[in-house]
């Protein structure tokens, strides 16, 4: 009898845990052999923050505004050692002011289109500014990042098309960044970069429109867990509806900002983050 309970109390807890919905994390609660990969909810926009357990601290876009910074502010960050710019749209380079204002940088990526001159003037202005396509890479102690696209003659047909798509591996957890990535991008990827595709995390291209999602995108990375970065209640409907489906389809796990907030993963494990947990989970 002992035993029957023993076992439908960790069953009643596990059930708990599961209801929960929102964790909140704290640093002891996270493998600290792992990476941390952070979506920040900055509404209808993207910024992500790698942090590994060496110390090194990569953004990827900035959002739209100042929420970015004040984000990583209460994440613990002093610096940033490599900026990622997928493009030039405002929903992921708005925050760059503010950003270059607030820390100090010590590279920056772009693909150096699109860019017009006064976010290339600020950008120039900060210094270590490079400009990147595929096969680009960087290694730091253990984490390793690969420029997928664009090509060396890129895309002319959109912005979005000629987003810089960041590969990033740490240990055995992977993780693909599209930025807005539409299929005419992906079908330069398959075409050049199919086999580096695979990922455990992909982030939903272009905060999940049925433009930047397709099942061939699926198939070919193959993630367990989809982060979808997009405002609630946003203007254009995004996830779309299709991609949704695809997603469900697939059976990987959803997160999104716009329902749930920020999300983390360690290593390859992804979760909500609690709003107030932000100023708990600061560097290690």
């Amino acid at each position: 009898m002992l035993k029957h309970k023993t076992v439908l109390t960790f069953a009643l807890a596990l059930l708990l845990a599961g209801c929960a919905g929102v964790r909140p994390p704290s640093p002891d609660s996270r493998p600290t052999e792992n990476v941390s990969v952070t979506f920040l909810d900055v509404g209808q926009a993207d910024a992500t923050l790698i942090r590994t357990p060496e110390g090194e601290t990569v953004l990827i876009d900035t959002g739209q505004n100042g929420r970015t910074a004040a984000l990583l502010r209460k994440l613990g960050i002093r610096r940033i050692d490599l900026l990622i710019l997928t493009h030039a749209h405002a929903d992921h380079t708005g925050g760059v002011e503010s950003i270059l204002e607030s820390f100090p940088v010590n590279e920056i990526w772009y693909s150096g289109l699109d860019y017009k001159a006064k976010l290339r003037r600020l950008l120039e202005r900060n210094g270590g500014l490079q400009k990147v396509s595929a096969g680009f890479e960087k290694r730091f102690a253990k984490l390793i990042l690969t420029v997928l696209h664009p090509q060396a003659k890129p895309l002319r047909n959109s912005v979005n098309n000629r987003s810089v798509v960041v590969k990033a591996v740490y240990g055995s957890a992977s993780y693909l960044f599209p930025g807005d990535c539409e299929l005419e991008c992906w079908d330069q990827l398959f075409k050049f970069h199919r086999a580096e595709l695979r990922a455990d995390v992909l982030k939903a291209a272009h905060h999940g429109s049925g433009n930047g999602t397709s099942s061939g995108v699926l198939i070919n990375v193959r993630p367990a867990t989809i982060v979808v970065s997009c405002g609630r209640g946003n203007d254009y409907g995004h996830p779309h509806s299709i991609v949704l489906r695809l997603v469900d389809r697939l059976g990987a796990q959803l997160l999104r900002t716009d329902l749930q907030g920020t999300i983390e993963c360690a290593g390859a494990r992804c979760a909500p983050v609690a709003e107030a947990a932000l100023s708990e989970i600061s560097g290690r």
